[in-house]
């Protein structure tokens, strides 16, 4: 795959991350997964994180179907956002599922904090998912406001990235407080548990039920080459490509413990 690199004991040094904002979100999650394909198209990577409820209220064969599909068919992992699952008999809950390149299942999850409209229209907690290891690293999921929360990541040392599928409706009169209020979340999860986070979000003129959003799609960097750096977005680009470079990750990890930061 594009961007891999393989270093020491069968892992992989630099991974390719494609960040999905597609312009509009559908109630129709047959229209969002079609319009995902069309702008991934020929763009290549490791793994494909798209926003969530991008499978909106797709039944859980067909939304699963459908990640399963974009993943064999683009060749990338694919961490597929989520949708409202109605298929346990507990209520609805924001599930989602992460399919390999080979379209074998790797992972499922589900937003253990429904925020906002969710709460009112019913959407139970969920249990969040184990994560999954990708080319001998460990990533691990959290939908949306789920990342706000540190007790998410709690017991989980050494995970190489969190994925964090988004639909960052705001109260806000436009998006530029949701999106500093997110950069900073990012970067203080990334810097305390030494890890890339990335987020995937719909572009900022989508709206959910009237809602609008804010549009908080980027990569936060704990370890920068550039002061600069620490976060890269929201793109303009409905695709956009990053690279994570776990040698220098490591590299940022030996330094802080050998200064006694643990």
């Amino acid at each position: 795959m594009a961007g891999r690199h393989p270093g020491p004991r069968g892992t992989t040094v630099i991974v390719k991350i494609l960040l999905v904002q597609p312009p509009h979100w559908s109630p129709d999650g047959h229209a969002n997964f079609d319009a995902v394909e069309e702008l991934a198209g020929s763009a290549s990577g490791d793994v494909m994180l798209l926003p969530e409820l991008a499978g909106s209220t797709l039944p859980r064969a067909d939304y699963l179907a459908r990640v399963r599909e974009l993943a064999t068919g683009s060749g990338m992992a694919v961490v597929g956002g989520s949708h409202y699952d109605d298929s346990s008999g507990d209520g609805r809950v924001n599930r989602g599922a992460v399919f390999a390149a080979d379209g074998s299942l790797l992972a499922e999850y589900d937003k253990a904090h429904p925020y906002g409209l969710e709460l009112r229209s019913g959407v139970r907690p969920g249990r969040p998912g184990p994560g999954f290891e990708l080319n001998g690293r460990r990533l691990h999921v959290l939908l949306c406001a789920d990342l706000w929360y540190s007790a998410s990541l709690a017991g989980r040392d050494g995970l190489d990235a969190v994925l964090v599928p988004a639909f960052s409706v705001t109260r806000w009169d436009g998006p530029a407080p949701a999106r500093e209020l997110w950069q900073h979340m990012s970067v203080a999860r990334a810097y305390e548990f030494m890890t890339y986070v990335a987020v995937s979000d719909w572009h900022h003129e989508t709206t959910y039920h009237g809602h609008p959003c804010a549009g908080v799609t980027g990569l936060a960097d704990p370890c920068p080459t550039t002061h600069s750096g620490f976060f890269t977005g929201p793109p303009d680009a409905p695709v956009s490509a990053h690279d994570l470079d776990f040698a220098r990750l490591e590299a940022f990890r030996s330094d802080r413990a050998e200064r006694g930061f643990r």
